[in-house]
């Protein structure tokens, strides 16, 4: 039954893929954020006119107050998105637990990563995902961007702090794995993060970039292990804005097709969905305009590109509807220029749909592929 419903969930998705426009196909990788506490005309123009994959919560732009307010916000968004089409939204949301909670007020708060690995217990970190997943798909969200496998090789790091589980790979990979069990149990997707590991990185790649000095063994020995361990079995994982000369001497991981094709996709052969970081930080953006950091990180390999958050220059405004417009146009643009082939925007479409299709009822799966 298993190899079944699998092989119904790949034939659905390449058959949306094949049926889907353009246009359609490069909003799928984009997973955005509005500023509103109901759907408004912003987020009406995103699903409308840009088709995007996904919506981020954040607590400031979309007054996450309690969870009647968030379930009817998730509720109005999927209406007004399957006024569009069939495919449903990722709703996510970044609740790693500790100081990075945006969910608050009626839901269970998470300790922070490092809080939950000195309690040496795998038992409760299995729980504790499984329970606020529970609460999380209660109110619509279906994705959380975490947990953090980043291992805690320099302490004064501080971008991670008590973000991360441990200091030892192996405890890092055994708490990651145990937190990804429980989310699965409870329905949700997990994000896995920040392949390759800001392990021993000092700089805040919201204001500039990371630098990774380690030897590749080193690299191996620490900060891969986590994702070598959980690669089998996380749905997806984030990429981090840094640069880790050992992997690549060129190019910082964002736009890495060495890091993240080579290393992540074929040497731990991943075959889930991969992700960046918001493109809006400044780590991601210190070489290139918006629209060519999607570009360059879509040719890296990632299927997902998250542009939410506030520009660093601009912290006064959450909206990026017109910043949105100009990359979703770039990355078409690119696609009929031929710089980003069919074939290579047609393997990420289908591993999207195929994720979003492991959270939707094969009932609806059914309707969806019967009417196209």
């Amino acid at each position: 039954m298993k190899y079944f419903i699998l092989c119904l969930f790949l034939f659905g998705s390449a058959v949306l893929a094949q049926e889907m426009s353009l246009d359609e196909k490069v909003g799928q990788l984009l997973l955005v954020h509005f500023s509103g506490d109901k759907v408004n005309q912003e987020a009406e123009q995103l699903i409308e006119e840009l088709h995007v994959g996904g919506f981020i919560y954040y607590e400031l732009a979309n007054a996450l107050t309690s969870p009647d307010q968030v379930k009817k916000l998730s509720h109005q968004l999927q209406m007004k998105n399957k006024e569009s089409h069939e495919i449903p939204l990722f709703i996510a949301i970044d609740q790693e637990g500790g100081r990075v909670t945006h969910l608050k007020e009626g839901f269970t708060l998470l300790p922070s990563a490092r809080e939950v690995g000195s309690l040496h217990t795998l038992e409760k970190a299995s729980r504790l995902a499984y329970q606020v997943g529970g609460e999380f798909r209660a109110v619509g969200v279906n994705m959380n961007l975490a947990p953090v496998i980043d291992v805690d090789t320099n302490p004064s790091c501080p971008l991670m702090g008590s973000r991360r589980y441990a200091s030892d790979p192996k405890m890092v990979a055994a708490f990651g794995r145990a937190t990804l069990e429980g989310y699965k149990e409870s329905g949700i997707i997990a994000v896995a993060k920040h392949f390759p590991g800001y392990g021993g990185a000092l700089c805040d790649p919201h204001l500039g970039l990371p630098t990774l000095i380690k030897s590749k063994g080193e690299l191996e020995r620490c900060d891969l292990e986590p994702f070598r361990v959980v690669a089998p079995l996380s749905p997806a994982i984030m990429t981090a804005h840094l640069f880790a000369p050992a992997l690549d001497p060129l190019n910082i991981a964002t736009f890495s097709a060495t890091i993240v094709q080579g290393l992540l996709r074929e040497v731990l052969g991943f075959q889930g969905v991969i992700m960046t970081d918001s493109l809006l930080m400044e780590g991601a953006l210190q070489d290139f305009s918006i629209e060519e950091a999607a570009i360059r990180a879509f040719l890296a390999g990632h299927d997902i590109l998250i542009i939410a958050g506030r520009l660093e220059n601009d912290r006064a405004s959450w909206s990026t509807l017109p910043l949105l417009k100009r990359v979703h146009g770039a990355l078409s643009q690119a696609v009929m220029d031929g710089r980003i082939t069919r074939e290579r925007l047609n393997a990420s479409v289908r591993r999207i749909l195929t994720l979003k299709q492991s959270i939707t009822p094969l009932d609806r799966l059914s309707k969806v592929q019967g009417e196209r």
